[in-house]
């Protein structure tokens, strides 16, 4: 299972706040955080996947399926900038999507895995340039 943007609201980013961002202002709760949190435990709570407290609060882990395959799902919501227009040209460290700290875990972890075949699982489609 996938942690997406529908456990809380579509196309939020964790510093967003909700007042004045109409239709989002009817919202009780204005941060993104919270919601994001409460988001979080639900997606913990109910869906069926095994619960890993060593990496809590982090969504994002990789799984092994014996010698030849590694999977290793990110979370492209939890330590996203806000979201723009979608009309940059070129890199912005303060629009990353990743987060610092799991991007540093996923270079790691894919030059450390022994897996033939590495997959690396989104939510989103992953553009890469030519």
């Amino acid at each position: 299972l996938q942690w997406d943007d529908h456990e809380v609201v579509n196309k939020w980013y964790p510093t967003e706040d909700f007042r004045g961002n109409p239709p989002r202002s009817a919202y009780q709760v204005t941060s993104a955080a919270l919601l994001a949190a409460r988001g979080a435990r639900a997606f913990q709570e109910w869906m069926p996947v095994r619960r890993d407290r060593t990496a809590w609060p982090h969504l994002y882990r990789s799984f092994a399926y014996g010698p030849s395959l590694e999977v290793f799902r990110i979370d492209m919501r939890s330590y996203r900038g806000p979201n723009t227009d979608g009309l940059e040209t070129e890199a912005d460290g303060a629009r990353g999507i990743l987060g610092a700290g799991q991007l540093r875990w996923l270079k790691r972890a894919l030059q450390a895995s022994r897996a033939t075949w590495k997959v690396i699982a989104s939510d989103m489609p992953i553009g890469l340039k030519p």
